[in-house]
């Protein structure tokens, strides 16, 4: 599928900005051929992105999508789904004081770079502090800093800036994808 139309509408609308991103969606699905990409595109715009049913149904429609698409979304929605449990985790254990087991059933049930093992490990953190220590040693200690310091952002703030960190490299590298359309969503989403 050549996406050169699509991508010229985005850049036109990354001039203009938009009131309405929904709108703005559907206008641009219209031009989506593939009927599992505009449904995985409607879903991420139209869709709560912090339920944990939106990423189960988002990461079963990943096998749907074409080869090229799919190998550049999974790890951009796979480092979300990770960094969604981590910080849940980490507000089970400091605001809720959650442990062990009992944390799993607030967790999405989709692992990409944290094992069962790390998952477990962060799980079984008795203090938010022994869990920043485990998160130092995950694939994504670099993405979140959970010391806040004034002018610094939030976790929460420092997960969207990860993770449309990740969606606008791809959006470079794999330009003939829904990679730009996914990217400019995301960004209009959480603005």
């Amino acid at each position: 599928m050549n996406y050169d139309a699509i991508n010229a509408k985005l850049r036109a609308l990354k001039a203009n900005p938009v009131e309405d991103i929904k709108n703005v969606v559907l206008r641009i699905s219209m031009h989506i051929h593939s009927r599992p990409h505009r449904n995985f595109c409607l879903a991420m715009a139209l869709g709560s992105q912090d339920g944990i049913n939106y990423y189960t149904r988002q990461w079963k429609r990943l096998g749907q999508l074409d080869k090229a698409s799919r190998s550049a979304i999974k790890p951009i929605l796979g480092a979300e789904i990770d960094l969604n449990n981590i910080l849940w985790l980490y507000r089970l254990k400091r605001y809720h004081r959650v442990y062990g087991a009992a944390s799993y059933g607030h967790l999405i049930p989709v692992r990409y770079r944290l094992t069962e093992a790390m998952t477990q490990r962060m799980a079984d953190c008795k203090s938010p502090g022994d869990l920043l220590a485990e998160v130092g040693r995950s694939p994504y200690a670099r993405d979140i800093v959970f010391h806040v310091s004034k002018g610094q952002p939030t976790p929460e703030e420092q997960l969207v800036l990860a993770i449309n960190k990740r969606y606008q490299a791809a959006a470079r590298k794999y330009a003939n994808t829904i990679v730009p359309v996914l990217a400019y969503i995301y960004l209009e989403v959480h603005k």
